[in-house]
């Protein structure tokens, strides 16, 4: 790193110099040698400032900070200071406050590379691509032939939105004779790069013929192949475009953008109904050209019906349940949607099991089938009628399955699924089991089993067999499972947690799972430079785009929501005075590592360039540091990230309208209630989310009167009179949301009348197991007797009759 110091003696310059050994990680001796020139010159800024980046590295942050802000007191023009100061924040993951230090060094040393390299790599990570593209453009000027440079203003300009200029830097540099030389790799990615930026330009032709120019350049056939084909549909020369895909179908004729984009070529619109038809006739003919595609076998059954549906269904069925395909049922799920294929799909296989009962053979055939058939058919059935909820049928026939081939894995799976769905999920849990112990080395069974113990709150034995996926030379064991992200495992362990009434651990797993994401965002912040080195520019492209979409995956939505519930139940509980206390563990309950105890993994080290590293384990295992915190504030965070990443989630608003509505930000409760009504204006909550802001309103007497008034006629306005009731005679959902608004409300008396109609016939399809768990969870919450949660149990198992959990 190229740095002047010139207020030191040439003795101390020197030190200064080899005091900056950050970046080889050697902490400890860049500290030494900073102490030591301060001994002499206690005051000089940029060594304190050094001091506070080494002491930040090793873990004594507050006192860094402090050196660092001490040190640009002292020396508030100095590039150096801000510098450091920048890589600390951009260490602990503070990009806007990095981007503000590296700015105000550029303003001391505006052309220092490494700070323009790092601060255009920042401003791609915030997004702020206008200030990326004038940052590479002045690395570009100042280096035109390192390619690094050229490359990242061409991907700022792209992702810029200025796909022309992007297609100028390119062509401007490519060839230049003082570049350095590319191997064949990169040069086929920067031609395939470049042809992209002229298709989004929108000028197919041209990127046809430069298609046509970079042919024997390129190293990714396939990729080229995909281009060409896609282009010459956008420029409407379908001819020569079906001809393409054709090509591309065989390559591989289970792609679905293939066999899309065939159908476009032929003027046909696969999501038109006009078009189904048409569109059968050319899959017919796709067919006799690629027989054994499995995708073309299929794709009849979504646009067929009546008669046909049937025929081709039959088709489909039989040559997987001859062939012993167990995820047939999986793969015509989505044709369930249906109704009328549904039923047909059961009448045909209950037809084909029929058949080989009484014949072993099928009506159009001559010959007996394999024994193995029936099994198939039985294992599809049952699937069938656990999906239509009739799961004592459904067990009946996987049994027969079962009795039939005992030493197959699949039907144990599926009736361990059966027993979950009918509410006996300790069955469910043991028979997973012997699933499992049938093939220990499946890790596909073993992951299921956890799930499916984790379901009935054995989270110590969960974490146990969790260990066999965690190598025997790990360090530390616990460690190494965070490490592993598995934000499924994260996320149904703090579920048991939370069922367990441990919210402490609860939290811990769920911000376990959601630091997964915040993993995610921050590691691209690596890609922003390797990428372009490596001229791997269209996968880079690709990454930035979806990372933009990260936390929009259910995962994460799943964990913030329900740690921003635990923190709204903590909050709640603060406030009646009973406070939350987090449940402690002896240290030694159940071993935590195959090396030994949690206190001993702590103890592990691991080797870095010249310094040591202590394992971050376990420092909290009750999630004391979660429950002690500003529980609102915490929820209010997880709600506001909530709205700004899934905006079109109803849960986001209802979540957000229960967080403001306590912190008492009533403009921003009807905010929430105003989105949620615009995403569904029949949603079940509505009718008592109105109803609590009105009665929040008349009971703030501390909220300014002035501003109630608008308030209130906006909720006339759009709702006019309001019952909380609204919808509950007919809906088990507005039951649930009446029932806990009452709760807030302190209405339990009320809310325990509705819940105990939840297994009437009158809510009919309405009635799924999960809803009447929740019903029962809200029913002891308020305060219900014994006997009325007695007989809320016994209407259930009406419902649910192999049901253990009520």
């Amino acid at each position: 790193m190229s740095m002047t110091v010139t207020e030191l003696p040439h003795k101390e310059q020197a030190l200064f110099r080899s005091a900056l050994l950050y970046e080889a990680s050697q902490y400890k001796k860049g500290l030494k040698v900073s102490e030591q020139i301060l001994k002499k010159f206690p005051d000089h800024g940029e060594t304190l400032s050094v001091k506070g980046m080494f002491l930040a590295h090793l873990e004594r942050k507050e006192e860094g900070y402090e050196l660092m802000e001490r040190g640009l007191k002292i020396n508030p023009q100095s590039s150096i200071s801000w510098h450091v100061y920048g890589l600390v924040c951009r260490s602990d993951k503070k990009y806007v406050q990095a981007i503000k230090c590296y700015e105000e060094a550029l303003k001391a040393d505006s052309e220092n590379m490494h700070i323009l390299r790092e601060v255009a790599s920042l401003y791609v990570q915030m997004r702020q691509y206008s200030k990326a593209v004038e940052c590479r453009e002045k690395l570009t000027a100042m280096n035109p032939f390192f390619p690094s440079f050229w490359l990242g203003l061409a991907t700022a300009h792209h992702m810029n939105g200025r796909y022309d200029l992007a297609i100028k830097v390119i062509s401007a540099h490519e060839l230049g004779n003082n570049q350095p030389p590319l191997d064949k790799y990169m040069i086929s990615e920067l031609s395939l790069y470049k042809n992209w930026l002229i298709e989004l330009n929108g000028d197919y032709q041209q990127a046809l013929e430069h298609l046509k120019e970079i042919r024997p350049q390129i190293v990714d056939i396939t990729g080229w192949k995909e281009k060409k084909a896609r282009l010459l549909l956008k420029a409407d020369r379908k001819e020569a475009a079906a001809t393409a895909f054709q090509d591309l179908l065989e390559r591989n004729s289970e792609n679905d953008d293939y066999i899309t984009g065939y159908m476009e070529c032929n003027g046909l619109d696969m999501k038109c109904d006009e078009d189904q038809d048409a569109v059968l006739e050319v899959i017919g003919t796709l067919q006799q050209q690629f027989p054994s595609s499995n995708r073309l076998r299929f794709l009849p059954l979504m646009y067929s019906t009546g008669d046909n549906f049937v025929v081709a269904a039959e088709s489909l069925a039989k040559y997987a349940l001859r062939k012993g395909i167990p995820s047939l049922f999986s793969s015509v799920r989505v044709l369930y949607a249906d109704k009328a294929k549904g039923a047909a799909l059961g009448t045909l296989i209950e037809s084909c099991a029929t058949q080989i009962r009484d014949t072993k053979r099928f009506s159009d055939s001559t010959d007996d089938e394999p024994a193995s058939v029936l099994l198939w058919c039985n294992y599809y059935l049952a699937q069938h009628y656990d999906y239509y909820g009739d799961h004592e049928r459904a067990l009946t026939l996987i049994e027969e399955a079962i009795r039939s081939s005992p030493k197959t894995i699949e039907p144990y799976m599926i009736k361990a699924r059966i027993l979950k769905h009918a509410g006996d999920f300790r069955g469910a849990r043991d028979t997973m089991d012997y699933a499992r112990q049938q093939d220990v080395g499946d890790r596909y069974l073993t992951t299921k089993f956890i799930k499916y113990m984790l379901r009935v709150d054995e989270v110590d034995e969960a974490e146990k067999t969790y260990l066999l996926f965690v190598n025997e030379d790990a360090p530390h064991k616990i460690q190494e499972i965070v490490n592993m992200q598995a934000t499924w495992y994260m996320n149904e362990r703090g579920h048991a947690y939370r069922r367990m009434g441990d919210i402490g651990r609860a939290l811990k797993h769920y911000h376990q799972a959601i630091s997964v994401f915040d993993t995610y965002q921050d590691d691209q912040y690596d890609f922003h430079q390797y990428s372009v080195r490596k001229v791997t520019l269209r996968s880079y492209i690709d990454i930035l785009e979806w990372e933009a979409t990260v936390y929009e995956n259910p995962a994460y939505q799943t964990a913030a929501r329900a740690a921003a519930e635990c923190y709204l139940e903590l909050a709640d509980r603060k406030a009646s005075c009973n406070t939350f206390v987090p449940i402690e563990i002896e240290k030694d309950d159940k071993p935590l590592t195959r090396n030994g105890s949690a206190q001993q993994g702590q103890q592990n080290l691991a080797a870095g360039v010249g310094e040591t590293k202590v394992y971050d384990v376990e420092k909290d295992p009750n999630g004391t540091k979660f429950v002690e915190s500003d529980n609102l504030a915490e929820a209010l965070k997880l709600a506001e990230h909530l709205e700004s990443v899934a905006a079109s989630n109803p849960d986001t608003h209802v979540l957000a309208f229960e967080v403001h509505l306590r912190m008492q930000k009533y403009f921003l409760v009807l905010k929430a209630i105003n989105a949620l009504k615009v995403i569904d204006a029949t949603h079940p909550a509505l009718p008592s989310m109105v109803v609590r802001l009105s009665q929040a309103l008349d009971t703030d007497e501390s909220f300014a009167a002035a501003l109630k008034v608008p308030l209130r006629a906006q909720l006339a306005k759009s709702f006019g009179a309001v019952d909380i009731t609204t919808g509950t005679a007919e809906s088990i959902d507005s039951v649930l949301a009446a029932a806990k608004s009452m709760l807030a409300m302190g209405n339990g008396d009320q809310a325990a009348t509705l819940l105990v109609q939840t297994p009437e016939a009158k809510y009919a399809e309405g009635r799924t197991l999960l809803k009447l768990l929740e019903a029962k969870r809200l029913l002891a919450k308020s305060g219900a007797d014994e006997s009325t949660q007695a007989a809320f149990g016994a209407s259930a198992k009406t419902v649910f009759p192999l049901a253990t959990c009520f």
